[in-house]
């Protein structure tokens, strides 16, 4: 059997990491798993590449620049396209119920599903004249499929066989075939850093966010902030919240941050808890809002020239996320780690 079939996330992942580095640009690797926080159910597994070009394929580029002409109109399409970061990311979602050894699902827990997508970003950073405070905009416009050819079963059951753990027995029950489509707009203000009280470069600020999400796959909107402590944090604008990393930029300087921070989030439609949009599928009745909190520690590193890299960025953190569907008996959690390479 190919790699291909078996996952089609590591056969891109494969590639992404081998052409990459052929081209100057900021590269990102996301993996979210459940298992570092001792559990194995509902979102159980998240994997994401990003890439950002300092020269994107014309393609591409093209694509992009109609996206946002359409969707994002005067916060982006009014901005010069070297003050714009366009890329292009590959993911893998994928969801289980909390007893995986069963070969019938409980029906009033959470359905098996996965979702493969591929999607165009683009990130913009201003001034907020109104608010006087530093802000960024992210918009990323996301296709893909759900269903057995979404071949999350296959990649989770392929990794549990690596590691020597028991296979999820449900993924014939999962939510069936559907074509998707998820546009994500994220806009982040940053106040000014605290730093009057110290003579070491040290600061605090708060960062507050907003997102919206619409498309067949997920419809809603969410609003929370961050709070960090750390060095030289006007060169980063902090966490993403959800699964919509991507790539930054090489600093000039050294950063690093702890951090913490909440989101409150109005659900109108996840298609991984409804079920399929124009069709019976498993489902369960969902939580119109729900509460997540992360926290977490970042670094940001400029590299010297020789090394074949700018700069290098790890972010670790631990999320808590509160029930999402009726019948789930307790809240949720995970751990996440985003690594960048800017070649």
């Amino acid at each position: 059997m190919s790699l291909l079939r078996i996952s089609p996330f590591v056969f891109v992942l494969s590639v992404c990491f081998a052409i990459t580095p052929t081209r100057a640009g900021d590269f990102l690797f996301q993996w979210d798993n459940d298992k570092v926080a001792d559990t194995d159910r509902h979102y159980t597994n998240g994997m994401r590449i990003g890439y950002v070009p300092d020269d994107m394929w014309e393609p591409f580029q093209s694509s992009t620049d109609f996206l946002i002409t359409w969707l994002g109109h005067g916060g982006f399409s009014n901005v010069a396209k070297d003050k714009r970061a366009d890329g292009w990311v590959f993911g893998q979602d994928m969801y289980t119920p909390e007893d995986v050894l069963a070969y019938v699902p409980d029906p009033n827990d959470r359905p098996y599903a996965g979702w493969t997508y591929f999607g165009l970003t683009s990130l913009v950073q201003s001034k907020n004249q109104s608010l006087e405070m530093d802000q960024q905009d992210t918009l990323e416009v996301d296709i893909g499929i759900v269903g057995p050819e979404a071949r999350a079963g296959e990649t989770q059951n392929w990794f549990h066989r690596q590691i020597n753990v028991a296979e999820s027995n449900g993924w014939n029950s999962q939510i069936g075939t559907e074509p998707g489509l998820l546009i994500t707009r994220t806009i982040k203000v940053r106040s000014t850093t605290w730093d009057d009280w110290n003579d070491w470069g040290l600061g605090l600020d708060v960062i507050p966010h907003a997102t919206g999400q619409l498309g067949n796959i997920k419809i809603g909107a969410s609003a929370g902030g961050t709070v960090r402590f750390g060095q030289n944090l006007g060169a980063d604008f902090g966490p993403i919240y959800g699964t919509f990393a991507i790539p930054r930029g090489a600093p000039k300087s050294y950063v690093w941050a702890f951090y913490v921070g909440a989101e409150g989030r109005a659900v109108g439609r996840d298609i991984f808890l409804d079920g399929n949009t124009f069709k019976d599928s498993p489902d369960v009745d969902r939580h119109p809002f729900v509460l997540e909190s992360r926290f977490g520690l970042m670094g940001h590193v400029p590299v010297p020239d020789g090394w074949g890299l700018k700069g290098a960025r790890l972010d670790i953190s631990q999320v808590m996320r509160s029930r999402e569907f009726k019948t789930q008996d307790k809240a949720d959690r995970y751990g996440s780690l985003k690594l960048i390479l800017n070649f």
